[in-house]
């Protein structure tokens, strides 16, 4: 199976269990985000249900066997979700129900260790089917290295069901405290058995060339054998300059799994230096994303055995 295991789940509809800040529904960036998914026009009201049915329409028109749907937890404090801090908030109800239509979308449910009933709700989604579990620290505020989370580590090992957590700068929703992205951060779960997947290899991005993670990541390699990383946003400005290095270093490209981390934008132009401009042209046009990013990582050297690793580390 071709995975793609880092696609998000757009939902801003507190009817669905879901919210997002004010801050980040305004003017410009809404424009932004119905035009890019192809929404444009689409209300308010109706883009959760219209962004599900494109999800369904793009992995059934594409060679992507399957995707994982992300949720997103909030913020915590004294255990309880705090509403005020939380900028993005889709809910795993939402996430489950969304991966109900259809076979080819897997639940990535997402939950904050520091909730009062993490490992109550750990269970609860992993038996409902949930493949492996999202964080993203910087914006969730909590340290994935905190050794009061370490029962709550424990009890994912012992169900088998990976981590998948963003890791070096968050771009994207308003951090709270970037050093929790770290990767020696993930020491915390790696050291209880658990498997990690760092998002984007730890690569920092295009915004923080001289405060480099990703060699971080590149040497914790050899001593955790439960350790991954993704290659989802390296079709994008923001961080293509990383798969040529992971690409290149041997075992970086053993520990490699899919993924999109759709809906940031798929830009094959940025590797026309390699591929010329006719042929990133000819993938830029590809109307499918999730087509476009699986194409553009194959004219990049991305081979099979990274296209498909996900299926035997997920919780299938």
């Amino acid at each position: 199976m071709i995975i793609d295991i880092h696609v998000h789940l757009i939902a801003i509809n507190e009817m669905n269990g879901c919210f997002v800040s004010p801050r980040m529904t305004r003017g410009l960036v809404y424009h932004l985000l119905t035009r890019a998914l192809g929404l444009h026009g689409t209300s308010r009201e109706e883009l959760d249900h219209a962004y599900r049915g494109k999800l369904v329409e793009w992995v059934h028109g594409s060679e992507v066997d399957a995707i994982g749907v992300l949720g997103l937890d909030g913020i915590y404090t004294n255990g309880e979700l705090d509403r005020q801090k939380t900028q993005v908030y889709v809910s795993n109800d939402y996430v489950l129900d969304v991966c109900s239509i259809s076979d080819q979308l897997l639940p990535i449910c997402s939950v904050n260790p520091a909730r009062k009933d993490a490992i109550d709700e750990l269970e609860r989604v992993v038996e409902a089917g949930s493949v492996a579990i999202k964080t993203l620290p910087n914006s969730q505020d909590f340290d994935p290295a905190d050794p009061a989370y370490i029962p709550f580590w424990q009890k994912m090992q012992a169900l088998g069901v990976p981590l998948l957590t963003h890791t070096s700068f968050e771009h994207t929703i308003p951090p709270v405290n970037q050093l929790w992205g770290k990767p020696d951060r993930l020491k915390g779960p790696l050291d209880q058995g658990v498997t990690v997947i760092a998002a984007h290899c730890a690569g920092a991005g295009t915004a923080h060339v001289f405060r480099e993670d990703y060699w971080d990541w590149v040497s914790m390699l050899p001593d955790y054998p439960n350790l991954y990383g993704d290659i989802s946003a390296m079709a994008s400005f923001s961080r293509f300059q990383y798969l040529a290095k992971v690409l290149e270093n041997p075992l970086a490209r053993e520990r490699a799994l899919f993924g999109s981390d759709f809906p940031i934008p798929i830009s094959p132009m940025v590797f026309a230096p390699k591929i010329g401009i006719r042929r990133a042209q000819e993938l830029g046009a590809i109307e499918n994303p999730l087509q476009k990013n699986l194409d553009t990582m194959r004219e990049m050297g991305v081979d099979e055995p990274i296209l498909h690793r996900a299926a035997s580390i997920l919780r299938l």
